[in-house]
């Protein structure tokens, strides 16, 4: 006897997946099965986290405006120096203050002191202006028999402001507003004496003083000048009568030299 295989014969049993005689009952409804909270913790933790290291930045960015943190001054020690080391030649290195030169005595420094390391000896019955108003250093040659007259001049004077030809041109200058009918002489510059001296200048003069109670008196006179190295220039300005120029010459020329010498 044989079996067959295949469907049921006949009607399904009532109530079809519902309970009933030779039913089954349905499957339960679909659930999507919940996942572990794990992730989740996680990632409230990292925005945590997160924000704190935010709120952090924003803070130290406020306080120091965004700058980076400035190099700390290191204290120097004993064998270091703190002058900077030179680039290129971009590096200045720092100027010395100017100092004052020296002035020493050598052995020509003798008589009256004028300035500046400058001296001049005075011949013989030569004697100082009395008159105060007059600047530098006026040596006067009184004349003979007549009080208050002179026979001649040896006036010294310095200056920082003019070289040696400026200079002996502005004395001329001023004799010639003090005197009558003077006559300069072409000056030119001459042979330094002394090393000590940058330029030496010289010119002449003639011109007429008026006496009272006599007649005019002619003065034959000279001046020179001497700039040295430190921007100095000293004059003499010097002139004699001519009645006693050819006797007392030789004495203007002595105190001219001590002078020269003393540089």
């Amino acid at each position: 006897m044989s079996q067959q295989y295949g469907p049921p014969q006949g009607p399904p049993a009532p109530g079809g997946w519902g309970p009933g005689p030779g039913g089954y009952p349905p499957p339960p409804p679909f659930r999507p099965a919940r996942r572990s909270s794990s992730r989740t913790k996680w990632i409230v933790i990292a925005g945590a986290a997160l924000a704190v290291v935010l709120i952090t930045t924003g803070a130290v960015l406020l306080i120091t405006g965004g700058k980076e943190d400035a190099p700390v001054a290191t204290t120097p020690v004993a064998g270091e120096t703190l002058t900077p080391a030179p680039v290129g030649t971009l590096y200045t290195p720092p100027t010395p203050s100017p100092t004052k030169t020296e002035i020493t005595k050598g052995p020509h420094d003798t008589g009256v002191e004028i300035g500046g390391g400058v001296w001049f000896t005075p011949a013989k019955g030569w004697v100082k202006d009395t008159d105060k108003t007059r600047s530098g250093h006026n040596y006067l040659l009184p004349e003979p028999g007549r009080p208050g007259a002179i026979d001649g001049w040896f006036w010294i004077r310095q200056t920082k402001l003019m070289g040696a030809k400026a200079f002996a041109d502005h004395l001329v200058d001023v004799e010639s507003n003090n005197l009558q009918h003077v006559v300069i002489g072409k000056g030119g510059f001459r042979t330094c004496p002394n090393k000590a001296l940058k330029l030496c200048y010289a010119t002449n003069y003639s011109a007429v003083v008026p006496v009272k109670g006599k007649k005019p008196v002619v003065f034959s006179g000279f001046v020179q000048t001497f700039e040295d190295h430190t921007g100095q220039t000293t004059a003499t300005d010097s002139a004699l009568q001519r009645e006693v120029w050819a006797q007392r010459k030789q004495e203007i020329l002595t105190m001219n030299g001590t002078l020269v010498r003393s540089f």
